[in-house]
């Protein structure tokens, strides 16, 4: 290991990362901080290079983990750590967020059946399998960075767009059964118009009547979550 940086956050969402993050990426806990280790920092020689780096793998982390419901939302990478080959470590700092303690509760949940066979649910387990599936899929990636961009309005109408223009093969959201076809016409209709949403709409000027039953934000964006998760799924399987 020749770099790793440290993570500041949500103490608990810290250490649900840890708990599988526990290859490449790496989250782990070392002296009473958590850091972050990748193979892609290996090669790297300058510590700007290696904090952007993290910083694209935290990003990716923080919006995947979000939709898991980790508590990641204040997931940063701070100090940059160079390890030496006398095992000395030289340290880049900058100013970082606080880290917000809290402890409630197991990490990971451990269950039994009648049989006696026990099986462990660790929650960041999918989170750590998708970041993973990033750093090799240019699509995931680009979805990142428009969830990164926040959840109004037009954004869930532009994650929409990108997942309909980025499934493969012939089926669309409909066919596939992610949506019906109902969901998608109340959807694109209701974000569409200022009568629906007012100013959250996506056409100012244009005059789109609302839907008879204009969606609610919150069905909007569970619906948008729904979708986001079942194209992950089918990027997997490519």
């Amino acid at each position: 290991m020749k770099w790793k940086v440290r993570l500041t956050g949500n103490e608990r969402g810290l250490e649900t990362l840890a708990e599988s993050f526990t290859d490449d990426p790496e989250v782990f806990e070392d002296d009473d901080n958590f850091f972050l280790w990748s193979s892609q920092f290996e090669d790297l020689e300058d510590t700007d290079e290696v904090r952007d780096t993290a910083e694209e793998i935290v990003r990716t982390i923080r919006n995947l983990g979000a939709k898991d419901s980790l508590r990641t939302e204040d997931l940063q990478a701070s100090h940059v750590h160079e390890i030496n080959e006398d095992g000395t470590e030289h340290v880049t700092v900058r100013a970082e967020s606080s880290t917000v303690k809290m402890r409630a509760g197991p990490v990971r949940v451990t269950t039994t059946d009648e049989d006696g066979n026990t099986s462990v649910h660790r929650p960041a387990d999918r989170t750590y399998e998708l970041t993973q599936l990033a750093a090799e899929d240019d699509k995931v990636r680009e979805l990142v960075a428009l969830l990164d961009k926040g959840d109004d309005w037009v954004n869930l109408y532009r994650i929409y767009e990108f997942i309909q223009a980025n499934i493969d093969g012939d089926d669309n959201i409909v066919d596939r059964d992610w949506w019906s076809s109902n969901e998608k016409d109340r959807f694109k209709q209701t974000a569409n118009s200022r009568d629906a949403i007012g100013d959250d709409a996506r056409h100012g000027q244009e005059r789109i009547p609302a839907p008879d039953n204009p969606m609610t934000y919150s069905d909007a964006k569970a619906l948008v979550d729904s979708l986001i998760r079942n194209w992950l799924e089918h990027r997997r399987e490519l």
